[in-house]
């Protein structure tokens, strides 16, 4: 990596929001120490960001130039490491591509760009011979990435899988722990700053799935493209389905699961599980992350920690310009193969569990016989029935749990009783989960 004559690593920083101005705190507090203890010598010299005159903070120094053209930054010859924060697809695209074209090593929490792009973006990093650092991308400051790119090249991971999104997570345990319906939390988690003003992304899956995209690619070494990712959000879930989850030991967290099956197909999917509440992904609650990793030999693994905010993630940024600022260009590719083999999603079939079913009906005789004839119809077992005393007649909720059923039967039974005339809401279909 190029510096300037007295060794420092010049960094331009494009995106000042929360992220951005974390990690120039951030930067600023750690460079002395940095550089007396781990000999990198850092200094941001540049900060790239609309309204660039409002956002100044005259705390990072006199020496950083402000500008709100951002592509200055990118090319500037006068910056030797660009850290693009802006998120979204464009501008950032063509702005980390830029500065990779002119060799300079780029760091990046574009978890969206990398999940479309990420594959071209680290080919032009390698025929450049510039870094490209993505650590901060998936789970905020719990280093999944750079453990799945180096820790476990010693083994072949089966199942990579956890909570990837604090958003659901903060929702959807707040609402156990209260009893309020998914409206009202999600209203208390925006004013708090857990959920965005615009939720769609978070709440329906989408950036989980984002996240997936990466991790995958990582533990699998398959190009795993977003589309391929079924996804599921938690806008469905009622009060009373944490109520019949109680009942079963379980509690509802938002899975996002890559994994191998004997076929050599992915099983890739981000929705709403049940998992058991003495599981360690049940102890996971509020706006916190964690990441299970199983190994054909070492068996599994667990990362926990905050996955989001501008502190967590300005400390994996921060982690990897440093790495880069040492070595250049780390020698592993940024996500963990040179070449990927292509992606084969698993189909329907071939993904198998129990399952938890919600009704919401206008209370009537044979209700349950009708759903019993169907399932059986459809090869689907039912294991048990449940109904806690509700009064309201004309909205009555009820659960039935079906012993092991392919995606594939369930969803053609579910086609079915859609047809029903008795539903107040449409059925809610939960895997349980180990």
């Amino acid at each position: 990596m190029k510096s300037d004559p007295g060794g420092t690593v010049r960094v331009g920083l494009i995106g000042f929001g929360t992220v951005g101005r974390a990690f120039a705190s951030l930067l600023a507090r750690e460079a002395p120490d940095l550089d007396s203890r781990r000999r990198v010598r850092l200094s941001l010299v540049a900060v790239a960001s609309r309204n660039a005159d409002r956002r100044r903070d005259p705390g990072l120094g006199a020496g950083v130039r402000w500008t709100d053209d951002l592509a200055s930054v990118a090319t500037d010859p006068g910056v030797d490491l660009v850290v693009e924060l802006l998120g979204g697809i464009e501008p950032a695209n063509g702005l980390i591509r830029a500065a990779l074209n002119t060799g300079k090593s780029v760091v990046t929490a574009n978890k969206m760009l990398l999940a479309r792009h990420g594959t071209e973006l680290q080919a032009l990093a390698r025929e450049k011979g510039a870094g490209l650092g993505i650590e901060a991308a998936v789970a905020g400051g719990i280093p999944i990435l750079r453990a799945l790119r180096a820790s476990f090249t010693g083994d072949r991971v089966t199942a990579v899988s956890g909570i990837l999104n604090g958003t659901c997570n903060f929702i959807l345990t707040e609402m156990e722990k209260t009893g309020r319906p998914y409206d009202e939390v999600l209203a208390e988690a925006q004013r708090l700053g857990y959920a965005e003003a615009d939720p769609a992304s978070d709440v329906g899956g989408d950036d989980a799935a984002y996240k997936l995209v990466l991790l995958a690619r990582l533990a699998f070494g398959r190009d795993v493209a977003f589309d391929q990712i079924a996804r599921e959000g938690i806008t469905r879930l009622l009060p009373c389905d944490f109520v019949y989850a109680q009942r079963l030991l379980l509690t509802p967290r938002q899975l996002a699961v890559a994994r191998l099956l004997e076929s050599g197909h992915l099983l890739l999917s981000v929705r709403t599980h049940l998992v058991s509440e003495t599981s360690l992904l049940a102890k996971v609650t509020g706006p916190f992350n964690a990441v299970e990793v199983r190994g054909e030999s070492g068996g599994p693994f667990i990362f926990s920690g905050r996955g989001a905010g501008g502190g967590p993630t300005a400390t994996a940024v921060l982690a990897d310009v440093v790495e880069i600022a040492r070595g250049g260009a780390p020698a592993a590719p940024p996500l963990g193969f040179a070449l990927l083999e292509p992606c084969i999603p698993a189909t329907p079939e071939e993904f198998v569990s129990p399952f938890y079913l919600r009704f919401v009906v206008r209370d009537r005789p044979g209700i349950i016989a009708d759903l019993a004839w169907i399932l059986a119809d459809h090869g689907a077992n039912i294991e048990a029935v449940f109904q806690a005393p509700y009064e309201d007649k004309s909205a009555l909720p009820f659960v039935v749990t079906l012993e092991p059923v392919s995606g594939k039967a369930l969803a053609g039974a579910l086609a079915q009783i859609d047809s029903l005339t008795f539903h107040v809401v449409p059925p809610l279909a939960l895997p349980m989960t180990e």
